[in-house]
């Protein structure tokens, strides 16, 4: 065992004194250096100690027979009293020898501790330095197990006592530990440390106090101290004039000290609780709340909650002015900030933000894009669905705020501001939508698309006869799957599959019995839209007339000239029974159906519909793996049609429907014939419109809806717009991909940003490091909170990397060390009532949902 600096000073003296007197009698009146005879060995030399009895002593002295030869022996007799004392027990040793204890003369003899000290320290310290230590150990504060920590600290021994209580010499650590907690205060009472401690605050921080101060109000006040300058630092020439005269640090290399310091007790996930507290405290102690700032000044700071709100509030009422683009970079950089990761809150209203900004900008990107309207319907089709920036991406934003608002909640906060902003999102999609339809159906009425668009159908014909007898095919009909929809799960697909997206025109009226017939077999040929009584329509092909799904599937069967077996997507999920991949294993070509988005949307349950609709695009991407995992080799996606979803149906927006002779009629269609003309609707007749039929169809120029009786409040579908009449087509081959490194070898870490689930929030932020020898690539990741195996949240934002579709988070490597994963804050919103005391935090991968690492026991404290 290595001894300290001091120890061996000690050691040494006491061998010299073997050396040159051979016996030496050791008087320790405090006993201080008790530990040390324990271990003490030297060459050639016997170690006694006074055990209470010094008969005892002396008897094994001449049992040994240390003393019968003519010099005196190799002998360290160590004695823990005063020799006053023993009353001479010893002076027959001591004449024989030499005496060493404390005050003892020559110096070489004094072991008085404090001097000892001195003498070992003074090679290695400056003056002053060993001055200090030698009062404070001269005053009882360091022991020499003390002396000896202080002296392995190295250059850190200068801060004497208060290195020893907080185990480092380093002033910001110091700080730190102290404003904290009050767990060191004991101990710096118990050694007199306060005096040191506030000349560290002094000398680094500009900090001044008394040093009689009591601790928790030196805590408190040099906590407001380093905190408001840590702000008022940040405001630059800007400094509110309320703030003018608070007392802050003056000097660069203090100011500097102070923001360190508040940083780094923001940041680190073992002080932030005491921090939030303190700044909540401050905050209130100054009023920052009601204080005017200068927006641009405080962007990058992060001391204050009010801070974050105060931007907040801009943001917000500068996008009720105009879209700004600088807007939306201040909402995705906020999105990582600390007070986003305390409360998780907080990173939600950011991401709707940022949402809505993007709704905006989109919407004003469009709206000049249009004043330019390309000269035929099919270039119209190009814009809205082909490049890199289509129009359809408006949709998509829309779509996305939606989901956001309707899975936000305001926490008590004040959220006038975020439904005023959100209210004028939905107007101008409103707006720019209905005008792109406009435009849309103009195109459509001077001429029909290019032979080289696809048409729904001859998607059977192109893309699933072909293929049949040669490849084991899946044949996916999704209901109501709109083609920015489509898009968005084209790119989701596009990391594990050989994606081919194609838009196709929708047969019309585009409605589920006239588009799921349409992607039948032999639908390419002769396809005649039917009346078929109380107001339903079928489709006719080559002379079988096909109403409904259990036509359309006895249809498939008799035509497509293979065997073929029919399932839903939901038979497929989570794991599909014994039974269904049995006949998957045995067929050429499997049928599977979705209907979930019109289902979901027709039942009239808006918050529900737009909560849970993004979860139907993950459905299908687990189900396609899945029937890829079953010896799949190629996959043909296809809608029936698309659909408006956008405000709820107001009156204003509302418009008689054509009359006469009606044969079919919804919100966004009228089938029939006579009636009266009407400039707020095209009317055309359906042999226009690339299908065959003996009546006339009329459809709303913009996103007014015909009025009827039932039907939806906000989703429609039926009509001719590029949401209802784009459809998306994708043929999906599996991709032979190099063998990656598994997410196995990344050591997990999971930090909750509380200890309990307390809100209807919850953050965690999640880091790794390769624990392996070769390079990975960090996975796509899902978090969820369970209770009782079932979820019960859903996620809303991420630092980065959120999937808005899918809820999946997509995690980087940090650039600085490519072994370490960027730290990132996943806020959960909880959907369900957990009905037990705790709950379960788990990390999955998003594409296997394999297990990467787990929090239990979650204290739930939540009053829903």
């Amino acid at each position: 065992m290595s001894r300290g600096v001091v120890t061996e000073h000690l050691i040494g003296l006491i061998a010299k004194q073997v050396d040159d007197n051979g016996l030496v009698v050791w008087y320790d009146p405090d006993a201080a250096y008790s530990e040390v005879v324990r271990a003490l060995e030297l060459p050639d030399t016997t170690v006694l100690r006074y055990e209470g009895s010094f008969i005892r002593l002396r008897w094994e002295i001449d049992q040994r027979r240390l003393m019968d030869g003519e010099e005196p022996p190799r002998l360290v007799i160590y004695v823990p009293m005063a020799q006053e004392e023993t009353h001479h027990a010893l002076i027959e040793l001591e004449a024989a020898g030499v005496v060493m204890q404390p005050g003892q003369q020559p110096p070489s003899r004094n072991t008085r501790l404090a001097v000892v000290a001195r003498n070992a320290l003074k090679g290695i310290l400056g003056i002053e330095a060993v001055s200090q230590v030698e009062k404070q150990t001269e005053a009882g504060k360091l022991t020499l197990a003390d002396l000896d920590a202080l002296a392995n600290k190295g250059g850190e021994i200068s801060k004497g006592v208060i290195a020893l209580i907080f185990g480092t010499g380093n002033p910001r650590e110091i700080a730190l530990y102290f404003l904290d907690s009050d767990r060191f205060d004991e101990s710096i009472i118990e050694k007199g440390a306060r005096s040191e401690l506030v000349e560290i605050l002094r000398r680094d921080f500009g900090f001044d106090a008394l040093s009689d101060m009591e601790l928790a109000d030196l805590r408190q006040r040099f906590a407001r101290y380093a905190l408001m300058t840590d702000l008022i630092s940040g405001f630059g020439g800007a400094v509110p004039s309320k703030l003018s005269s608070v007392q802050v640090a003056s000097t660069p290399a203090t100011i500097d000290a102070c923001k360190a310091l508040a940083k780094a007790w923001r940041l680190r996930r073992d002080t932030r609780e005491s921090y939030v507290a303190a700044a909540q405290q401050v905050e209130q102690e100054f009023g920052l709340a009601t204080l005017e700032f200068d927006l641009k000044a405080i962007e990058k700071l992060e001391s204050f909650q009010s801070i974050e709100k105060a931007l907040l509030r801009h943001a917000e009422g500068r996008l009720l002015e105009e879209a700004d683009g600088e807007i939306l970079t201040l909402a995705e950089s906020r999105k990582a900030g600390f007070w986003c990761d305390v409360k998780p809150w907080l990173q939600a209203r950011w991401a709707l933000v940022a949402s809505a900004a993007e709704v905006l900008l989109e919407a004003d990107r469009v709206e000049h894009a249009l004043k330019k309207t390309p000269d035929s319907f099919t270039e119209m089709i190009k814009e809205y669905a082909e490049g890199t920036e289509p129009w359809c991406l408006l949709d998509t934003r829309h779509r996305h705020m939606e989901s956001r608002w309707y899975n936000y909640e305001a926490c008590g906060e004040d959220h006038d501001n975020i439904e005023k902003l959100v209210i004028k999102a939905r107007q101008r999609y409103a707006k720019v939508g209905s005008e792109m339809a406009r435009r849309f159906l103009a195109q459509l009425q001077k001429s029909a698309p290019d032979k080289g668009v696809l048409r729904q159908r001859e998607v059977f014909e192109k893309h699933v006869k072909s293929s049949l007898g040669h490849e084991k095919i899946a044949y996916v009909w999704v209901d109501a799957l709109r083609f920015e929809m489509g898009r968005e799960l084209a790119r989701l697909l596009k990391e594990d599959l050989d994606v081919n997206l194609y838009v196709a025109l929708a047969a019309v009226p585009t409605v589920t019995e006239i588009g799921m017939a349409a992607l039948l077999p032999n639908a390419h040929d002769a396809a005649k839209v039917v009346p078929i009584g109380s107001g339903k329509l079928a489709l006719e092909i080559g002379g079988t007339v096909v109403k409904d799904r259990k036509d359309r599937v006895e249809f498939l069967k008799k035509y497509a000239g293979a065997n073929v077996f029919d399932t839903k997507l939901d038979s497929l999920l989570p794991k599909p029974p014994k039974k269904v991949r049995e006949e998957i294993a045995s067929a050429q070509l499997i049928l599977v159906t979705s209907q979930e988005i019109d289902e979901l949307c027709e039942q009239d349950n808006i918050a529900q519909a737009r909560r849970q609709m993004d979860g139907v695009l993950n459905d299908l991407r687990r189900g396609i793996r899945v029937l890829l995992d079953l010896g799949i080799q190629r996959i043909v996606l296809a809608a029936d049609h698309g659909h408006l979803f956008g405000e709820e149906l107001s009156e204003d927006m509302k418009i008689d429907a054509p009359g006469g002779e009606t044969v079919f009629l919804h919100r966004r269609v009228w089938m029939g014939s006579g009636g009266k003309a009407d400039d707020a609707c095209l009317r055309l007749p359906l042999s226009a419109l690339d299908v065959q039929g003996e009546f006339d169809l009329a459809t709303p120029w913009t996103f007014a809806c015909f009025k009827c009786k039932g039907g939806a409040r906000a989703y429609f579908h039926g009509g001719l717009s590029p949401q209802e009449l784009l459809i998306p087509v994708m043929i999906l081959t599996p991709l032979a991909k190099p063998l990656e490194g598994l997410s196995t070898a990344i050591a997990w870490r999971l930090e909750p940003g509380s200890q309990k689930l307390s809100t209807r929030f919850f953050s965690v932020q999640i880091t790794g490091e390769n624990t392996g020898l070769f390079d990975i690539i960090t996975p796509k990741v899902r978090v969820e909170l369970r209770a009782k195996g079932q979820v019960i949240s859903r996620a809303v934002s991420a630092s980065y990397g959120f999937e808005e579709a899918t809820g999946d988070v997509i995690l980087k490597n940090d650039e600085a060390n490519k072994r370490k994963i960027v730290p990132n804050t996943v806020t959960l919103m909880i959907i369900e009532e957990p009905d037990q005391k705790s709950v379960s935090l788990y990390l999955l991968d998003a594409a296997t949902g394999f297990e990467l690492s787990r929090l239990d026991k979650i204290e739930v404290a939540i009053a829903m």
